[in-house]
C-alpha cells in the first residue's frame, strides 16, 4: 500500500505530468492529506517561473508586455484558475488578440484593469454580460447548485 508520493516518484511524474499537460490524457493520483511532503508541490502556490509557463502555454505569446505578465502573475498569487481568467478577461476586452496562428498583445494590453481577486475577476465578467443573461445567471444563482434545465427555463421563461 503506498501512503504517498516518496521524493522519487514525484522526481518522476513531475516532468511526466509537464510534458503531456497539453495531451487528452485523464490522470488518477493519490497522495496524504499531509501538507509538507514532496507530492503537494503541484498543488501549492506557484513560483514565479511556474506562472510565466502557464501564461505563455496559455497564450503562446511573445508580445505580452513584460509589466502585464507581472501584474498578471501577482495578481494571480499562483492561482492557475485566477491566470486562466485574466487572460480570459484579456481576449474578451481585445487587448490579446489571436492573428496567423498566434496570441498577440494590442495597444489595450496595457490599459485593462485586472481585478484583485478572482472573485472580482468574476463579478466583471458576469457585469459584461447583456441583460437577459445576467437576468438568467441571477435566476439559476437562487435555484440552487444543481437543478435540471427544465427548471430554469420555467422559472426564467416566466418572467421578463
Amino acid at each position: 500500500m503506498c501512503t504517498g508520493p516518496d521524493d522519487a516518484s514525484v522526481e518522476v511524474l513531475l516532468p511526466l505530468l509537464w510534458s503531456l499537460s497539453s495531451q487528452p490524457v485523464l490522470w488518477v493520483l493519490a497522495s496524504r492529506d499531509e501538507r509538507d511532503v514532496p507530492g503537494r508541490r503541484p498543488l501549492n502556490a506557484a513560483d514565479e517561473a511556474y506562472g510565466e509557463r502557464l501564461v505563455a502555454n496559455l497564450l503562446t505569446i511573445e508580445s505580452l508586455p513584460g509589466d502585464t505578465c507581472a501584474t498578471i502573475l501577482r495578481r494571480a498569487e499562483g492561482n492557475p484558475l485566477f491566470v486562466e481568467e485574466i487572460v480570459r478577461m484579456l481576449i474578451d476586452r481585445d487587448a490579446i488578440e489571436h492573428h496567423d496562428g498566434r496570441w498577440v498583445a494590442t495597444d489595450r494590453v496595457g490599459d485593462v484593469q485586472i481585478p484583485r481577486t478572482l472573485h472580482g475577476l468574476l463579478l466583471a465578467r458576469i457585469d459584461r454580460l447583456p441583460d437577459e443573461a445576467r437576468r438568467v445567471q441571477r435566476v439559476a444563482a437562487v435555484i440552487g447548485r444543481t437543478f435540471p434545465v427544465s427548471v430554469l427555463e420555467r422559472v426564467a421563461g416566466g418572467s421578463s
